[in-house]
C-alpha cells in the first residue's frame, strides 16, 4: 500500500513516499551550553538500579548531522540536552510550534542508520508533555512515527503512538506481520516523525533510547493459585486456579447466577414426548416449558410456552460460530438421560469437523443451556435475538452493564398481562474471551445481549468453547436477574456506619489534615476517608506496586504521620493500590508482566501505564500489601481499577500463561486480589466501580457508578437489581460523587445546588448504598447534611435484604416492581423499601415532566389494611374517597372533576365510610397519620422510634432525624421543631456515652437554638472549632425546651448537668 505521508496520522503500517517537500531544514544542536540544567533519572529506576533491556540503535548521546524538517508551518528546534535523564548523559530536546493537524517535523540521522537484523518491535522512550484524562488545547496531541528504508530501497512508516502522557513512558509498537513480510531485511532507520502539533505556543518532548529488536519471548512461571469454587467441564483447564492448595470462596454455589424463583412449590420435568421433540416444563402457578427440535444445530430450535401459549423463540439465529464456513449442522445424536438432552452435531468444512453439544436441563423457570465446542475452530457462541413476541419493551437494569453496552431484560405481553425474559451467560464457568452484548426491539422481535467471543492467543490458536446459558421467562421481573455467587464482605457491616470521601490525592498531608479537623468539627466522625494515587507521586511518575511514599511530600514518615492524624479523628483511613496499571518507570517494571493482545502487543492502560498481567498481579498483591500495611499501618483501603474494567478488556492473551485468552483468568485473579486486601489491611477496602455485579462482596464496596450511558440521575429507579443482588454483599458508595452523578451542565448552579443536593442523597438512599460526603465546596451545609441524613440511614441497610420493594401509583395503590414496569408508574418513582431488619424507607423520586408532592402513611401497614378495604368499595364510592383523603381536593373540586352535583359527592363519600367502618371495626377513620414528601425527598423509620425524613411542614421542607446516637435538623431558614431541637437553621446533637452530657453544633444559620435536655441543672460551655472554651453560655427556657443564644465563633456547645 501506498499513501501520502500527510493522510496517516492514524493509518497502519505503509510505504511511505514523501509528496511535499520540507519548507525549512535546519541542523540539530549538538553544542549543550555550559551551566546548562541538568535533570534527575526518576527515582524509582535508580531505587531499582535500572540498566537498559538491550542496547539501543539511537542513544541521542551524539546528534551531530542531525537536521529537522518541517511541514505545514511547523517550526521545530532539535537539541542535545541534559534537562531530562533517563540512560545515558544525554537526551534528545524537541521544541516546537505549528498551525493546524497537518503541521509536520521529521528528525533525520545524517545518514541513514543500518539496522544490523531482523526485528519485530520498536521501543521509544519518550518524555511528554500533556496528560490524556486533562484536554489541553494549547497542547494538541501530538502523533509518533518511525521512517525506515529497506534493502530495496522502498521507505515504510510505523505510527507508534500519540502523545497523551507527562514525564517518560517507554513507546513500544509490536509491528504486524504482513508489515515485516513486505519490509526486504536488512533495512535502515531514517527519520522519527512528529505530527499534529498545532501549538502556538513553544511545547518540548524528550526522547532517548531507540531500539530496533526481535522480542524474545521465554518461559514464564508462576506462584501456584487456588482452585475455582466450581466443577470445570469435562477438558476445561482453569489456567492457574487449582496449581496450589485449597480453593477460593467463590462462586458459592454450583448452580453460580441462576436467578431466584419465588414460588416454592413447583416442578422441573423433561420428557420426550414426540419423537425428535424435548420439552422442559415448570408445573406451579403458572406453567413454564421450553420446546428443543434439534435438528440443524442452531438455537432457533428452541420454543418457549408459558401457560400453553407459545410467548417467544428466545435465541432466535442463535449458536455457534466459526471462523470459515462450516454450514449448517448435521445431527448426530439426542438423547434424554437424568433429566439431561444431549444433541451432539457435525459442522464439516472440507476435511475438517467441528462437534457441538449442547446439554440443555432445566431448573426453575431457567432453561440451562451448556455449549461445548472442542478443538479451537469457534469464534463465538451467539445469543441471538428472541423472536416471535408481543409488545416487546427492553427494561434497563442500572448497575448490570457491559460499559459500553448494556444488556437487558426484555418486557411482553401474554394474555394482557406482562412477562420477562432474560438470558445470561455464566461468568463463573465462561471459557470464553470476552462478553459482548446488542439491545434492540422491533414490533415483534427483540435483542437483549449478545454472546460470548473467542478470540486467538499470541500462538495463533484459540480455546475449546465451553460455555453455559441461562435463559429465564417469568411473570415476575425479579426472577429474570441473575445471582451473585458471591460470598458477602466480612467488613460489610463495618463500612456501613461510614460515610466515604476520597480526598483525591492529597498533594498536601498538613493542608488535608487541616480540612478533615474542620469537617471533625461539625461532628463527622464516622467517615472514610481514602487517598487518591498522588500519596505515592510527586508528579508523573509511577502511582503503583508502590511501598515508598512520594519523596518530595516528604516519603515514609510524611504518609505515616498523615495516616496516623487521619485515624486519630476517628476516621478509617486508606491508602492507594492498583495492580492493575504498570508503569514503565516503576521499580518492579519487566517487559514479560504486561498482558499482551492477540496480536501479540503490550496492552495499553492508564495514560503512561501499560496493563499488568492478572496473573502477576495476583502475585505482586500478595508481596506488597502486607508491606503497606505493616508501614503505614492504614485501616482501609482504595484498591483502584480493578472493577472499574472489565475482565475481557483485560483479557491476556499470552500463550505462554495457563489460561491465556479467558476473561475469566483475569476475573478470579482480581476477585482474590480484593478478597487478600480485606484480610491484609483489617477493615474494608473499596475499588472504582462499574462491574460490581461481577465482584459485589469480594471487595466492601465499590463508588456506586457505572461507566455507561444509563444517567441515573434521570432514569426511574428501578433498584431491583442492586438491592436484591449487589446490596446484601457489600457497601457501594454514593452515586458516586456528586459530579460523576449528573451528566448534563447546570446542576451546581446557585439557584439549583440544593434541590441537586437534595436528589442525589435520595437516590443513595434508594439505591441502598452508603453516602458519599458531599464536597464542602458546594456549602458546609449542604455537607452535614449529607451526612447526618444517610449515616444512620445506611447503618441500619447496610448489608440487609429488602423483603418488600413495592412502588406507588398516582391512585395511592402499592404496586410490585413487575407491574409497575408495566404499568409505567415507575416513571413516577414512588418507591416503597422494606428490609429484613424492619427499617421501612420512602422515597420521592419523580423522572417525568411533573414532579408532585406525595402523602405516604407514618404506618404502612394500618394503611395497606384500609387500602385493602378501600378494594371493596364501589368504583364510585372508591374513587370520590380516593380523590378527597388521597389527593386533598374539595367536594365543589371532586364534583367539577368528576362531573357530578356536590350533593352526589357527599352522598358517596358518606356511603363509602359507612362501610369502610363495617369493614374496619377496630379502626377509626381517617385514622392513618400522614407525611408528605416533596419531590426528592424521604422517610425512614424503624420499630424502634429511629426517624430520617426530608419532608414538607406547613408547606416548608424540613430535614429531621431521631436516633440513639443524635438528633438533627435543618429547618432550610424556616422555623422547626423535632422532640429534640428547635431551629430555624442547621443544627445536630448528639448523645453522649456520658451520663447527663450532650453535645450541641452549631452548623449553620443558627441564631438561637432550642434542645430537650432530660437532666436538671444543664451548664452549656462553648467551644471554637480548634476545641478552645468560649466560656459558659446562659440557658432559658421556653415551650418545653432549653434555649441558647450562638455565640459568634463557636461551632460546639457541650451540655453537662450535676
Amino acid at each position: 500500500m501506498i499513501c501520502a505521508i500527510s493522510f496517516l496520522i492514524n493509518a497502519p503500517f505503509c510505504l511511505a513516499t514523501e509528496t511535499d517537500e520540507p519548507e525549512q531544514i535546519t541542523p540539530a544542536q549538538n553544542d549543550v551550553p555550559p551551566g546548562a540544567l541538568v535533570g534527575e533519572r526518576p527515582y524509582e529506576m535508580v531505587w531499582a538500579n535500572r540498566t537498559e533491556e538491550r542496547p539501543p540503535l539511537v542513544d541521542f548521546e551524539d546528534l551531530s548531522g542531525w537536521t529537522v524538517a518541517t511541514y505545514a508551518g511547523a517550526n521545530a528546534t532539535f537539541a542535545r540536552s541534559r534537562e531530562q535523564q533517563m540512560w545515558g548523559q544525554y537526551v534528545g530536546k524537541l521544541t516546537y510550534t505549528g498551525k493546524s493537524a497537518d503541521s509536520k517535523i521529521l528528525l533525520q540521522p545524517q545518514k541513514p542508520i543500518p539496522i544490523e537484523n531482523s526485528f519485530d518491535c520498536v521501543n521509544l522512550w519518550c518524555y511528554g508533555n500533556n496528560w490524556a484524562w486533562q484536554p489541553d488545547q494549547s497542547t494538541p496531541q501530538v502523533n509518533l512515527a518511525v521512517h525506515l528504508q529497506d534493502s530495496d530501497g522502498r521507505g515504510f512508516r510505523i505510527p507508534l503512538t500519540h502523545v497523551r502522557w507527562r514525564e517518560w513512558w517507554l513507546v513500544h509498537k509490536r509491528i504486524d506481520k504482513a508489515m515485516l513480510d513486505e519490509i526486504k531485511f536488512p533495512c535502515a532507520f531514517t527519520g522519527l516523525e512528529i505530527l499534529g502539533g498545532a501549538n502556538s505556543e513553544k511545547r518540548t518532548l524528550y526522547f532517548d533510547s531507540f531500539a530496533f529488536y526481535t522480542e524474545e519471548l521465554k518461559p514464564l512461571t508462576f506462584e501456584p493459585r487456588p482452585a475455582r469454587n466450581i466443577k470445570p467441564f469435562p477438558g476445561q483447564s482453569h489456567g492457574l486456579n487449582g496449581t496450589g492448595e485449597g480453593a477460593l470462596p467463590f462462586p458459592t454455589r454450583e448452580e453460580t447466577i441462576l436467578p431466584e424463583n419465588f414460588e416454592c412449590e413447583f416442578t422441573n420435568t423433561v420428557e420426550s414426548e414426540r419423537e425428535g421433540e424435548f420439552t422442559f416444563r415448570y408445573s406451579g402457578e403458572d406453567g413454564i416449558c421450553y420446546v428443543y427440535k434439534p435438528q440443524k444445530g442452531n438455537l432457533s430450535e428452541i420454543t418457549a410456552f408459558v401457560n400453553g401459549k407459545q410467548v417467544a423463540k428466545p435465541l432466535m439465529d442463535g449458536g455457534v460460530r466459526f471462523a470459515d464456513d462450516y454450514g449448517i449442522g448435521k445431527l448426530e445424536s439426542a438423547q434424554l438421560h437424568d433429566d439431561t438432552v444431549t444433541a451432539i452435531f457435525a459442522c464439516r468444512e472440507g476435511d475438517e469437523t467441528a462437534r457441538v453439544e449442547y446439554h440443555l436441563s432445566i431448573k426453575q423457570k431457567s432453561l440451562i443451556l451448556d455449549v461445548l465446542c472442542r478443538g479451537g475452530s469457534a469464534t463465538e457462541l451467539s445469543l441471538g435475538h428472541i423472536g416471535e413476541v408481543a409488545n416487546p419493551r427492553l427494561i434497563t437494569i442500572p448497575y448490570l452493564t457491559y460499559g459500553s453496552s448494556n444488556p437487558r431484560v426484555l418486557m411482553m405481553s401474554a394474555d394482557k398481562r406482562p412477562l420477562f425474559a432474560s438470558v445470561w451467560v455464566d461468568w463463573y464457568r465462561s471459557n470464553g474471551s470476552e462478553l459482548y452484548s446488542e439491545e434492540w426491539e422491533k414490533e415483534d422481535s427483540a435483542k437483549i445481549n449478545g454472546g460470548v467471543k473467542y478470540l486467538p492467543k499470541t500462538d495463533g490458536t484459540r480455546n475449546d468453547l465451553f460455555e453455559r446459558i441461562f435463559l429465564t421467562i417469568s411473570p415476575i421481573f425479579e426472577e429474570t436477574l441473575p445471582t451473585i455467587a458471591n460470598p458477602p464482605s466480612p467488613w460489610g457491616k463495618e463500612a456501613g456506619n461510614y460515610l466515604w470521601q476520597e480526598s483525591w490525592g492529597p498533594s498536601d498531608y498538613e493542608k488535608e489534615h487541616e480540612r478533615s479537623k474542620m469537617l471533625r468539627s461539625y461532628g463527622i466522625d464516622k467517615l472514610i476517608q481514602c487517598n487518591h494515587e498522588i500519596a505515592w507521586r510527586d508528579g508523573g511518575e509511577s502511582f503503583t506496586l508502590r511501598t515508598k511514599a512520594a519523596p518530595k511530600k516528604g516519603g515514609d514518615e510524611a504518609l505515616q504521620r498523615y495516616v496516623a492524624a487521619q485515624k486519630s479523628l476517628g476516621w478509617r483511613s486508606g491508602l492507594y493500590t492498583n495492580y492493575c496499571d504498570y508503569a514503565p518507570v516503576n521499580e518492579h517494571w519487566d517487559e514479560d508482566g504486561v498482558q499482551r493482545t492477540p496480536e501479540n502487543d503490550w496492552r495499553h492502560a492508564w495514560a503512561r501505564c501499560y496493563a499488568l498481567k492478572p496473573s502477576r498481579a495476583v502475585e505482586w498483591d500478595a508481596k506488597l500489601a502486607p508491606i503497606i500495611k505493616q508501614k503505614y499501618d492504614s485501616n482501609s483501603a482504595y484498591t483502584d481499577v480493578h472493577t472499574a474494567v472489565a475482565p475481557w478488556r483485560y483479557c491476556d492473551y499470552d500463550a505462554r500463561v495457563p489460561g491465556a485468552g479467558t476473561f475469566a483468568a483475569t476475573f478470579y485473579a482480581y476477585g482474590e486480589i480484593l478478597l487478600n486486601d480485606q484480610k491484609v489491611y483489617d477493615g474494608p477496602i473499596f475499588s472504582e466501580g462499574t462491574y460490581q455485579w461481577l465482584y459485589a462482596g469480594l471487595a466492601s464496596g465499590n463508588y456506586g457508578l457505572a461507566y455507561t450511558n444509563v444517567d441515573l440521575s434521570e432514569n426511574p429507579l428501578n433498584v431491583a437489581f442492586d438491592l436484591m443482588k449487589i446490596h446484601p454483599l457489600e457497601c457501594d458508595i454514593g452515586m458516586p460523587w456528586t459530579a460523576g452523578f449528573f451528566k448534563k451542565e447546570g446542576w451546581n448552579a446557585p439557584e439549583r445546588i440544593e434541590s441537586s443536593i437534595d436528589r442525589f442523597i435520595v437516590a443513595t438512599l434508594a439505591y441502598g448504598h452508603i453516602g458519599w460526603l458531599v464536597e464542602e465546596s458546594h456549602g458546609i451545609r449542604l455537607t452535614c447534611r449529607s451526612y447526618y441524613l444517610i449515616q444512620q440511614v445506611a447503618k441500619r441497610y447496610a448489608m440487609q435484604r429488602p423483603t418488600k420493594i413495592e412502588y406507588a401509583n398516582t391512585d395511592g395503590k402499592w404496586l410490585t416492581v413487575s407491574q409497575a414496569l408495566a404499568t409505567n408508574a415507575i416513571e413516577k418513582s414512588r418507591l416503597h423499601v422494606v428490609y429484613e431488619n424492619g427499617l421501612e424507607l420512602f422515597v420521592n423520586y419523580p423522572t417525568g415532566p411533573t414532579a408532585d408532592n406525595w402523602r405516604i402513611p407514618k404506618n404502612p401497614e394500618l394503611e395497606r389494611i384500609i387500602g385493602e378495604a378501600i378494594e371493596q368499595l364501589s368504583p364510585k364510592q372508591r374513587e370520590v374517597f380516593t380523590l378527597y383523603h388521597y389527593q386533598g381536593l374539595r367536594m365543589r373540586e371532586i364534583a367539577e372533576k368528576l362531573g357530578m352535583t356536590e350533593g352526589s359527592v357527599k352522598v358517596h363519600h358518606h356511603r363509602a365510610m359507612q362501610k369502610l367502618r363495617s369493614i374496619l371495626k377496630d379502626v377509626t377513620l381517617p385514622s392513618v397519620e400522614y407525611v408528605i414528601l416533596p419531590p426528592n425527598g424521604f422517610f425512614a423509620c424503624d420499630k424502634d422510634g429511629f426517624i430520617a425524613t426530608s419532608m414538607l411542614v406547613n408547606g416548608h421542607r424540613v430535614d429531621k432525624v431521631i436516633s440513639p446516637e443524635y438528633a438533627y435538623l435543618d429547618g432550610r431558614s424556616n422555623d422547626a421543631e423535632s422532640e429534640w431541637l428547635a431551629t430555624s437553621g442547621a443544627v445536630a446533637m448528639k448523645f453522649s456515652k456520658e451520663p447527663k452530657q450532650l453535645e450541641i453544633i452549631d452548623i449553620e444559620g443558627n441564631e438561637q437554638i432550642g434542645f430537650r435536655c432530660d437532666f436538671s441543672k444543664p451548664v452549656c460551655t462553648a467551644y471554637d472549632p480548634e476545641g478552645n472554651s468560649l466560656g459558659i453560655v446562659a440557658l432559658e427556657v421556653k415551650n418545653g425546651k432549653y434555649w441558647l443564644t450562638c455565640l459568634e465563633g463557636a461551632r460546639q456547645y457541650i451540655v453537662t448537668g450535676k
